[in-house]
């Protein structure tokens, strides 16, 4: 296995030979235990270990035939790498949301009598349109990052947000017309 190119190993480990594969895997076990570590999860290794035997089983080998040796390296790192990010991305949104409460109300707003307004106003939407607020306004993610990690599109994500938003300046308007 040794003498084999990156691109004769993609492809036997496409033809699920097992030596391919695991070679395919040892060749690149110190870059995923690297990521593993940043990413700081169990079973981070082995999901990069999986993703990286899809994306074998699902590369169109002929769109790469050219491809030098270390560029094939340099494309597998970068996948790897884009993948690290992603898992990164997903598993912090959904720490967040978990904890979306206690940080709304205890670090998002500095004042008290704000805070129970935000958290009331906050309450009154879905969800869905609560959690793309928070994703997007407290915590600064981007429409396609909150699209990702829900499962939806950036175009749908954008119309929740804006939907929540128009829900969220009605009531606003609804309260101040109440007050006086």
């Amino acid at each position: 296995m040794d003498k084999e190119s990156l691109l004769d190993l993609l492809i036997l480990a496409q033809k699920d030979n097992e030596e391919a594969i695991c070679y395919l895997v040892r060749k690149f076990q110190l870059l995923i235990k690297k990521f593993a570590r940043q990413l700081n999860y169990d079973c981070a290794e082995t999901d990069l270990i999986i993703y990286l035997l899809e994306f074998t089983k699902k590369l169109d080998t002929k769109k790469i035939q050219n491809y030098s040796e270390g560029e094939l390296v340099n494309y597998i790192v970068r996948l790897l790498r884009n993948k690290k990010i992603d898992i990164y991305r997903k598993n912090n949104l959904a720490l967040e949301e978990v904890h979306t409460e206690k940080e709304i109300s205890t670090e998002a707003v500095p004042g008290f009598e704000e805070q129970i307004c935000l958290k009331e106003l906050l309450d009154m939407l879905s969800d869905k349109h609560k959690k793309v607020i928070i994703a997007k306004y407290i915590y600064g993610y981007s429409d396609a990052e909150i699209g990702t990690s829900l499962g939806i599109s950036r175009q749908a994500v954008n119309k929740l947000k804006n939907k929540a938003l128009e829900q969220l300046r009605t009531q606003m308007k609804a309260e101040k017309l109440m007050d006086y």
